[in-house]
C-alpha cells in the first residue's frame, strides 16, 4: 500500500494534469465555437449552390464530364481528412478505419487506389502500415481556407478530366449537429445524380424543364460545376475542423473528470493513512503512559 507521502504526491501531480485538461477544455470550446459559425456561414451559399446543381444534374439536357454516370472504375483517387494532432477521443480512428477498409475492399477487386492524406495522424498510422501514400497536405491547419480547398480540387479535377482516375472519393467526419458527428464516404467524381423528387401530379418533374442560358450554355457549365466541386471539398474541410474541435472538447472534458474523481479517490485514501496514523501514534502514548504507571 502506498504511503501518506506518496499519495499526497499523486494529488499533487494529478491536479497539475487537471489544470492542463481544463485549459484544452476551454481552448477546444473556444475554437470549436469559431468553427460552427464558419459551418453555418458557408451553409446558405452551399445549399443554393447545390440546389441549382441538383436542378442541372436532373435536367436530361446537360452534359459534362463530371455529372456522368459512374462507369468502370480503374483506379481511384482517395483523400483521408485527419487532424494534425491528437487528443480528440476516436475523432482519427473512425475516419481511419472507415478508409482502410474501403481502400482494402478496393485493392482485393483489382483496383488501383491513389492515397492522399490530410494530417500528420494519418500519415503516421499509414506510414506505420507501410501504405503507400502519394501526398500528404499537412499545410492545412485549424483555419482551413477557401484557396486550400481550391488546390485539392483543381488536381483532383485535373486527374479526372484527363481519365487518370475515374473517381474521387474522400473520407471525413461530417458535422451534423453539435451533438452529431460522424464519419463518412464522399464521392466528389463524378458528382452523384441526385434521385428524382417524389411524384407530385400537380407539378412538372425537374427533367421536363429546359434551362435558358445567359451569356450561354457552356460558359455557364463550365464556371458553375467546377466551383460546386470546390465549395464541396471546402465545405468538407470545414465540417472536418468543427467535428474535431468538439471531439477534442468532450475528451478533455472526460480527462479532467476522471482526473477529479481520481483526486477524490486518492484524497480519501491519504485521509484514511494519516487518521490511521494518528491513531497508531496515540495508541503508543498511551501505551508508554500505561507501563510508566
Amino acid at each position: 500500500m502506498a504511503s501518506a507521502k506518496d499519495l499526497k504526491k499523486k494529488i499533487r501531480s494529478i491536479g497539475n494534469t487537471k489544470k492542463i485538461t481544463r485549459t484544452m477544455e476551454m481552448v477546444a470550446t473556444v475554437r470549436s465555437k469559431q468553427a460552427q459559425d464558419r459551418v453555418k456561414a458557408t451553409t446558405p451559399y452551399s445549399e443554393k449552390l447545390g440546389e441549382i446543381l441538383q436542378s442541372l444534374a436532373q435536367a436530361g439536357s446537360i452534359d459534362h464530364p463530371f455529372l456522368k454516370e459512374l462507369g468502370e472504375v480503374k483506379k481511384s483517387i482517395v483523400l483521408v481528412v485527419t487532424a494534425n494532432r491528437g487528443l480528440c477521443g476516436g475523432y482519427n480512428a473512425n475516419v481511419l478505419s472507415l478508409a482502410e477498409k474501403w481502400i482494402a475492399a478496393e485493392k482485393a477487386v483489382g483496383r488501383a487506389v491513389e492515397t492522399h492524406v490530410i494530417g500528420k495522424k494519418g500519415a503516421a498510422r499509414f506510414r506505420f502500415q507501410k501504405v503507400e501514400v502519394a501526398r500528404v497536405h499537412s499545410g492545412i491547419g485549424d483555419k482551413p481556407t477557401f484557396k486550400d480547398a481550391e488546390g485539392l480540387a483543381e488536381e483532383f479535377m485535373t486527374k479526372f478530366l484527363a481519365d487518370e482516375v475515374q473517381r474521387v472519393v474522400i473520407f471525413a467526419t461530417k458535422y451534423f449537429s453539435n451533438a452529431v458527428q460522424r464519419a463518412v464516404e464522399i464521392q466528389l467524381l463524378p458528382i452523384p445524380r441526385p434521385e428524382a423528387p417524389k411524384d407530385e401530379p400537380s407539378a412538372k418533374t425537374t427533367s421536363q424543364i429546359e434551362f435558358i442560358f445567359e451569356p450561354n450554355r457552356e460558359s455557364i457549365l463550365k464556371a458553375l460545376i467546377p466551383l460546386s466541386v470546390k465549395n464541396s471539398v471546402y465545405r468538407i474541410l470545414v465540417e472536418a475542423v468543427a467535428s474535431e474541435q468538439i471531439a477534442r472538447r468532450l475528451a478533455m472534458k472526460l480527462a479532467t473528470d476522471n482526473a477529479e474523481e481520481l483526486i477524490r479517490l486518492f484524497t480519501r485514501r491519504y485521509n484514511r493513512q494519516r487518521q490511521a496514523g494518528i491513531t497508531q501514534q496515540i495508541m503508543e502514548i498511551v501505551a508508554g503512559a500505561d507501563a510508566l504507571g
